[in-house]
């Protein structure tokens, strides 16, 4: 038997399978092509709106940075800007002691600092995240959405463990100080896989405006307080002259006075202000601001408010609680040498007196020139410990857990 064979239908085999083909990497070709428009990176720039005028300033500061080199160690020098790093080879960084330019939280501090005037985000991303300064707080579970550009964006699992931190641009963009051998760029959050939460640092929307800070004494400085406070003739009056309304108010200077305490929290400065009901210059709590610790006086960009006339900070007979994050030796004196242990201070919550200036210790990156005195768990009293070992702020720093600063002995 003889087949048949339908000549039409095999004279159309060879075009209906180039037409699939093409159909195929048309497909794959508008697929490509869709995936490069949305991860093409924007420019740099604040996306998104919402963010307090400090923030919006710190995102302009941060994409003037672009293309500076990074360096691993950068940026963590006494005053904020670009240094040479460190040459570690285990952190993927052998040649960057040669390199002077930022590593991320270098970077971060930088752009902030350029913005505001104030060295107001010290530290490693470790000691950046638990910041007092943080007037808002996020973590993973929040998503993305909360977030406003100059938001401070930490990459790890853990707290204990975070590694990078970025800021956040808008839209899903960051721009990043990113690894040794990078430059400041900008990158979509989505490409770390570890996003832990972020910080902000100044409130959204219209906050207070940002005022040049005026030479010592004199001139304003916005504050936000966080409810209707009462204001007296002298910081150690106890009758009331008058009310300041809850809100952003200007203040001149600030003089040490009596307690207003509430639970664990309390402050003894006082600020001179010209309050909404009763006469000016008039004087209220530093215990009723909305964005710091406990004896902290600071306006809104961060700046301390300068002592007024005549006034200064007292003699420094408290104890002031920090957290240590391991058992660590004591000695004499600040000066004396690692060789000469007098005793051991136990990890944890200790307290201390009154801090000053000696010999460097020093790991890696991190390094503290303050040291602590306090008195151990081993040895005699009146011994002294370096800042280095607080688990809580960065280098040559010397801050209680309240991140008020330790005063000098």
């Amino acid at each position: 038997m003889t087949t048949r064979v339908n000549v039409l239908r095999r004279w159309l085999v060879a075009p209906l399978r180039w037409a699939a083909l093409v159909s195929v990497l048309v497909s794959v070709g508008v697929f490509f092509v869709g995936v490069q428009a949305a991860e093409a990176a924007p420019s740099c720039g604040v996306l998104s709106g919402g963010a307090a005028p400090q923030a919006a300033s710190a995102v302009r500061s941060a994409c003037g940075l672009i293309g500076t080199p990074y360096s691993w160690g950068g940026g963590h020098g006494s005053q904020p800007g670009p240094t040479y790093g460190i040459c570690d080879s285990s952190n993927g960084a052998p040649n960057d002691c040669n390199v002077r330019g930022l590593d991320c939280s270098g970077m971060v501090r930088y752009a902030y600092s350029l913005a505001v005037g104030a060295d107001v985000i010290n530290g490693t991303t470790r000691t950046q995240w638990p910041t007092s300064r943080a007037v808002a707080r996020y973590y993973r579970g929040d998503g993305t959405a909360p977030l406003l550009p100059g938001d401070l964006v930490y990459f790890g699992g853990t707290a204990s463990t975070i590694h990078h931190v970025a800021m956040y641009l808008g839209q899903g963009w960051i721009v990043e100080a990113p690894y040794s051998g990078g430059y400041v760029q900008v990158a979509a959050l989505s490409s770390h896989g570890d996003y832990y939460g972020a910080i902000r640092l100044y409130g959204s929307g219209n906050t207070a405006p940002t005022p040049t800070p005026p030479p010592a004494g004199g001139g304003q400085y916005w504050v936000d307080t966080f409810a209707n406070a009462p204001v007296y003739a002298s910081p150690t009056s106890t009758s009331s002259t008058g009310t300041l309304y809850q809100g952003t108010n200007y203040v001149y200077c600030k003089a040490w006075g009596r307690e207003v305490s509430s639970g664990g929290s309390y402050n003894h400065w006082w600020f001179k202000t010209d309050p909404d009901v009763g006469p000016s210059g008039q004087w209220v709590s530093a215990f009723y601001l909305s964005r710091w610790g406990n004896d902290v006086a600071k306006d809104n960009n961060g700046t301390t408010v300068p002592d007024c006339s005549g006034g200064s900070t007292p003699a420094p007979t408290g104890k002031y609680w920090v957290d240590t994050y391991a058992n660590v030796p004591v000695y004499a004196s600040a000066s004396s040498g690692s060789a000469t242990a007098t005793g051991t201070l136990y990890q944890g919550a200790n307290y201390v007196y009154c801090k000053v200036w000696g010999r460097e210790v020093s790991s890696g990156g991190s390094y503290n020139h303050w040291w602590l005195k306090t008195d151990p768990d081993v040895g005699p009293s009146g011994q002294w410990v370096s800042a280095f070992y607080l688990s809580r702020w960065g280098n040559d720093v010397a801050k209680d857990n309240n991140g008020t600063t330790i005063p000098n002995c």
